[in-house]
């Protein structure tokens, strides 16, 4: 549960040491002591991974180490560097700004006594987590011990039901704060085995969720056999029971978090050899179903699933979840060079919006070849040695598609709007409920004729059509008092502007919603004003 909150007080490191030590009751605290006492010597070489504000690495090198402390965040480093000048540690500790993927290729082998890490591995994508222990193998020395702190599943029924009543309200408060999660270690031991560690659990707290391991390397002959890193499975498309839910669950709610996900890595669609196609893909789990669906008995190819924080590739892309780096990490992590024997990548054409092609090219050697942008037409561009016809290049947001984005949306927008109305204004529920829904899907089935690009110039003529709407109810239906008329208007208004405004984010063919969030605030305010103002002027009660 610890690491729920790691993204958002990563944000805040002067209160990191804080909120983890709140967080896991206190017994982090306990494991660093143990480790900087049971551990350290004088004298001895230790990388710390994922050091944070260096609160582990002051207490190592008080005892004598040379610490080695790498971070990817920023912010956390300089937190780091100032508690290490405060106590006169420069001589003993080197503080880098490196990630955990990159350190075989930035410290040489066997040059470490101790490796420590501390609440860093549950938050690396599996394949990820493999490849930076492989990497800690090679940079320990033959006698040398890896110590890692993390959030595991707890083994038994009741431990597990007692640690999920805990984890999920902190999961879903972390959501609302940063809007991301993040997960527990499952299979740890197994996974350290067969990377060439033999381990123990040297401490456990919080009914076993959080774990000391000690791990030794083992010679070659040691290490478990596994089947070969590059392949994780052989992906088919299937109808289940869970898929059905899946989706319908999806239908509605896909934009709240945690995102179903896929696990990175390499997978095989049909019956590929040296020679197939490797197509690139994020690990949004409904993106790569519908690419196997699309794929499977037409198709032998590779699929790299890189980490697009479970979003689908153009969100991903566009919000910088699904990036050059991200295509780069698993196509290192994924040995990919050792299933083909050529150097090219087809990558969504939807993800060139945040994707460097050139910056892969660049750094991996491996060229980036755009796909087209349904999924679909990628049999038919495969069997054309990869000519994409104009139909393959062009993004089309059909009257299909945008049913269905409305319905995802509404879903989102419906807890955090009519939720609350029907709590406090239940009165209101019934037509504001109508209100939204009929205004949402009669913008999609209109939205490509309404004038304009943008969301809140397209709300100047829904908003036209929907008072058209009521005056027309007025005149002929059930005849409303100036009062009542007055406020439907206003609310019209604010739901033609809110719906065309957000909505707009649905669209491939539009900029991002949160283009409008000021105007929309301005148009919120003005139109309050005139909603309290109005009935003053007239003397409405």
């Amino acid at each position: 549960m610890a690491t729920v909150f790691m993204k958002w007080l990563e944000t805040r490191p002067g209160d990191y040491d804080r909120g983890i030590q709140l967080l896991t009751l206190g017994k982090i605290q306990h494991i660093k002591e143990t480790i900087a006492n049971d551990y350290i010597r004088e004298g001895m070489r230790v990388l710390e991974i994922g050091c944070g504000t260096g609160a582990l690495t002051e207490m190592i090198a008080q005892r004598g180490a040379i610490v080695t402390a790498i971070d990817a965040s920023p912010r956390m480093l300089d937190e780091a560097e100032y508690r290490i000048k405060r106590a006169g540690l420069e001589e003993r500790v080197s503080l880098e700004y490196v990630d955990a993927t990159l350190i075989a290729e930035r410290f040489p082998p066997a040059s470490f006594d101790l490796i420590i890490s501390t609440l860093v591995f549950s938050e690396l994508p599996l394949d990820e987590l493999r490849f930076v222990l492989e990497a800690c193998r090679k940079l320990l020395r033959p006698e040398g011990r890896l110590l890692i702190a993390d959030e595991v599943l707890p083994a038994g029924f009741i431990a597990r039901l007692l640690y999920y009543l805990v984890r999920l309200p902190l999961a879903l408060l972390t959501w609302l704060i940063t809007r991301t999660t993040t997960h527990t270690l499952r299979g740890f031991e197994s996974t350290l085995a067969r990377t060439g560690f033999r381990t123990q659990a040297a401490a456990s707290y919080l009914g076993g969720s959080l774990v000391l391991y000690e791990s030794v390397p083992v010679s070659g002959e040691e290490v478990e056999p596994v089947l070969p890193p590059t392949v994780i499975g052989v992906l088919r498309h299937r109808v289940s029971l869970r898929n059905l839910l899946l989706d319908f669950w999806l239908l509605f709610f896909r934009i709240i978090p945690p995102y179903p996900k896929v696990r990175t890595g390499l997978y095989a669609v049909g019956h590929p050899h040296s020679g197939s196609p490797v197509l690139v893909t994020g690990n949004f789990d409904l993106t790569v179903r519908r690419l196997t669906r699309a794929l499977d008995g037409r198709v032998d190819a590779w699929l790299l699933v890189a980490d697009s924080a479970g979003i689908n590739v153009w969100c991903g892309a566009g919000g910088g979840y699904f990036t050059a780096e991200k295509v780069i990490a698993a196509l290192k992590t994924s040995h990919l060079d050792q299933v083909v024997d050529h150097h090219t990548l087809i990558l969504p054409q939807l993800c060139a919006n945040g994707v460097d092609g050139w910056r892969i090219r660049k750094e991996t050697g491996w060229g980036a070849h755009w796909g087209p942008v349904r999924a679909e037409d990628i049999p038919a561009y495969l069997a054309h040695k990869r000519q994409k016809t104009d139909e393959m290049r062009w993004v089309t947001f059909p009257l299909k598609d945008r049913l269905e984005m409305v319905t995802v949306t509404m879903g989102f927008y419906g807890l955090f709007i009519l939720l609350p109305v029907f709590l406090f204004w239940r009165h209101m529920f019934w037509p504001i409920t109508f209100s939204m829904l009929g205004l949402s899907y009669f913008y999609a089935i209109v939205h490509p004729w309404l004038p304009g690009r943008d969301g809140l110039y397209k709300s100047i003529p829904l908003t036209a059509i929907s008072l058209a709407g009521l005056f027309a109810y007025h005149a002929s239906l059930n005849p409303l008092s100036a009062q009542q008329l007055f406020h439907w208007a206003i609310g019209l208004t604010g739901l033609s502007v809110f719906s065309a405004a957000e909505l707009q984010g649905m669209s491939p063919l539009m900029r991002g919603e949160q283009a409008n969030w000021g105007r929309e605030a301005m148009i919120g305010l003005m139109l309050g004003a005139i909603y309290w103002l109005i009935p003053l002027a007239v003397g409405w009660r």
